[in-house]
């Protein structure tokens, strides 16, 4: 998907590069999820 409102975790860490290995490994799964979640609530707003 090609837009400015959704991040996969990939491009989330690439336009943070201060977070380290062991902040990654905590940080993963919560973020996506959360980008997720996000994307879904302003798509229903949408509609």
């Amino acid at each position: 998907m090609n837009t400015k409102y959704y991040k996969t975790w990939e491009e989330y860490k690439a336009l943070h590069p201060e977070i380290s290995e062991k902040e990654e490994k905590a940080m993963a799964g919560k973020m996506q999820g959360y980008e997720e979640m996000m994307f879904g609530f302003v798509m229903f707003l949408c509609f």
